[in-house]
Formats: structure tokens, sequence, C-alpha cells
């Protein structure tokens, strides 16, 4: 692979040697839950194959077994190799967090069925009667059901702003007017992934019934009743230089990819990774895209919804709770974003046995997609929860294929108990 790499014009981070740049948090012996030891160690290597392509400046990789962590590595660095970074390189260090993007949407919509166990919002409820004003436009029928299984038809973000997209992104109030004002696309019930809007749409209907935002509301409810120290909306400005930065990688992004994109988010690839990076962006407040956390934080997420809502002698959600928000209410329809097929249940990605973001023979699993390659679930049947995190933001690179490669080798490396 490394002898294609000059020929495809690919743009690469600086790497380091894979020994010196790897940290390694307390891991539980694999064989101690049933694994195979030395399968594990065969998905780290490709994780390190993965690292060594050039196309993600760090990733972590955390697995939870039967409730016991057997995996905790991460590699690379913070800052400073990108392919325009100019300072000197900054390694990871045991505390470095990871931002998840859109798989920060899992948290947001669990926050929403929290407050349908406890009957403050329902699912069938048109959206304009818990938030006044969001039927302007042909959006008033749209119900809390369709917003949370992206069948609203909210899945174009505008790109006349009037103003520039990070303070957009960190003004609830901007965000809210942006939605009022946006018409749905697409016949009713159509499946399309929200990259954006569905996270403000959650988040809106919160603070009208709450008077909270998503960070306030995560904190009360879940965070710190289950003693979570790094998993949350943001960081405090203190804590920036935790947070690992992102970097454009890999060939030149196809014309049409980039279309979508940007008819999707509402601003340009390049736009995105320079926010994301930025100190605003990372203390900002965004439902939809900057849960800040480590590998083995959000492992723990995944194992509070694998136990069916508790963790550590804690109950937070009903069983009944977590089983509506992980079922499949998909048609079998490529997904108007994507366009190809998609699982969705209220909230959550699903996996899948034929095709699954999770690796194939993953039917039952759940958990989410961030940009481009963040991927974080929960597998029952395998009793087994994944963070998989990083910081490049390749498409259609060759390099890819080692990426998928580790998600199937989990999938092969721990075996189905149901």
């Amino acid at each position: 692979m490394a002898s294609m790499v000059p020929a495809l014009a690919q743009r690469l981070v600086r790497i380091g040697d894979s020994d010196q740049v790897t940290l390694r948090g307390a891991e539980q012996d694999a064989a101690s839950t049933g694994l195979d030891p030395g399968a594990l160690e065969q998905v780290w290597r490709d994780v390190v194959e993965v690292y060594r392509s050039g196309l993600y400046p760090a990733l972590s990789l955390c697995l939870r077994h039967k409730g016991r962590v057997v995996l905790d590595r991460s590699i690379g660095h913070l800052r400073g190799v990108g392919p325009d970074d100019e300072g000197p390189p900054v390694p990871l260090r045991p505390d470095s967090l990871f931002n998840q993007f859109s798989a920060s949407k899992l948290m947001t919509s669990m926050l929403v069925h929290l407050l349908i166990e406890r009957g403050e919002l329902r699912l069938d409820t048109p959206v304009a009667r818990y938030l006044p004003g969001f039927e302007q436009n042909g959006k008033g029928r749209i119900t809390l059901k369709q917003v949370l299984q992206h069948g609203a038809g909210l899945h174009r973000f505008p790109s006349d702003l009037g103003m520039a997209p990070l303070d957009l992104l960190a003004d609830p109030v901007a965000q809210r007017d942006v939605l009022f004002r946006v018409e749905p696309a697409g016949r009713e019930g159509w499946v399309a992934y929200s990259p954006i809007l569905m996270g403000v749409v959650l988040a809106e209907v919160i603070r009208a019934t709450q008077g909270c935002d998503v960070r306030e509301l995560a904190a009360s409810e879940i965070l710190d009743p289950l003693g979570f120290a790094d998993h949350q909306y943001g960081v405090a400005p203190e804590q920036i230089d935790r947070v690992a930065d992102h970097a454009m990688t890999g060939p030149v992004i196809p014309g049409v990819m980039s279309q979508v994109f940007q008819s999707t988010v509402g601003f340009p690839v390049a736009t995105a990774i320079e926010m994301s990076n930025d100190p605003l962006f990372k203390t900002a407040v965004i439902p939809s895209a900057n849960v800040m956390a480590s590998g083995r934080e959000t492992t723990r997420f995944l194992q509070l919804l694998l136990n069916g809502g508790q963790l550590d002698g804690t109950r937070v959600f009903k069983e009944r709770t977590l089983s509506r928000a992980v079922q499949d209410r998909t048609r079998a329809q490529p997904d108007g974003t994507f366009g190809f097929p998609m699982r969705y249940g209220l909230g959550p990605m699903l996996g899948g046995d034929r095709f699954s973001l999770f690796g194939l023979g993953t039917r039952g699993s759940f958990g989410h997609l961030g940009f481009t390659t963040v991927v974080v679930y929960a597998d029952p049947r395998r009793k087994l929860a994944v963070s998989f995190l990083n910081t490049g933001k390749p498409f259609l690179a060759p390099g890819m294929v080692g990426w998928y490669r580790v998600l199937q080798r989990i999938a092969l490396a721990v075996p189905r108990t149901a």
C-alpha cells in the first residue's frame, strides 16, 4: 500500500514510531471473558497498520467484553502532524479526549428517550406542540418519532446562514431560527440521515420542556449519577489542550461527495474540519457533533445501554426504553443522504448481517457513525461495547479498507453468544 500512496497524491500525516506513540490503559486478561488474547492482539496490529497508512493523526480503540475492558489503546498525536501543521508533534497523553462528531447523537437521542419514559414527551406528538414556531414552512405535522428515525426531511442544512458557521453552531438561538425557517425536503416518511438538524430539534425540545440544555440534562440525569469523568458535550476552557485535533487526509474528495456534504451540513468539508479544531467548537454545546470523550468512557456509556439502562448498581433507563430505542424502524430503501441502505432505530444506527457499518454479521448491534470514520457501537449478542475513535478525515482513500478490516476483525474475534 505504501507504494500506492504517492501515485494517488494523498494528503498524509506525519507518523511516528508505533512503539513510541502508543498508550495503553488498564486491560483485563481477554481469556477471563472467554476470548482469544491472540485474536485481540491481531486486532491491534491491524489498527497499527491503519495508523501507518498516514490517514490518521491518532486512533483510539477500546473494547469492553462482558463488562470488562479487554483492550484499551491509542496511537498517534494530539496535534502537530497534519498535512498543514507546522508546529512540533504533540503525542497523545493518557487523558486525551476525542470528538465523537455525529456519534454524539446517540447520547442526545437517549436523553429524549429518558423524557419519553417519564411521560414528559410522546413519540407521536408533533414537535411544534413542544416547540412553538417549529411548524413554520410546512413542518407542522412532523413528529418526534420522525425526527428520531431520520424521516422528517430535515437532512439539508441551509448554506445562506447569514453568519459564520462556527458562530451559528455555538449559538442555540441562531440555530433555532434556522430550524424554524428551514423547509422539509423529500416525501413524508422518506429516510434521509440528518447530520445537524436532528440534534438541534431534539436539543430545542429539551430546552423548551426542561428549561436546560442537553449538557446540563446529561450531567444531572446520567453522567454525574454514574460517576463519568469525561463524556460530555464540549469541554471546559481549561481542558481544550486535552482534545485531539483533526486533519483532512486522503485523496481529493470527489465532487459529487463534496456537494452532498455541503448540501447536508451547510459548509465545505475543509471548513468543518477547521471549525472542529477551534476552541469555540471544543467548548460549545453542539448536540449533533461535539461529545468529547475517551474510548474508555465511551464504552462505559455503551455498557450502560447494553445492561438495559443500569450500570454499577444505578439504574438510569428502564429496559423497555432501550428496547424501544433500538427497534428497527426503517424500510428497505436507500438512505436519501448516503445513497445506500441504512438501518435506524429511534436515534441509533443499527447493524446488520449482510451490510453493516459495524462489520458483517452484527445484526442486533446499535450505535453510531461519526465524521468520517468514528464508530461507537454495542453488540448485545457478543456482550461487546466498541469505541473506535480517530482524528483523520479521509473520503474513499485506499487506507480506509484497513479501517473496515479492523471492524470486521473485531466481529470475528468476539463470538456471538445468542
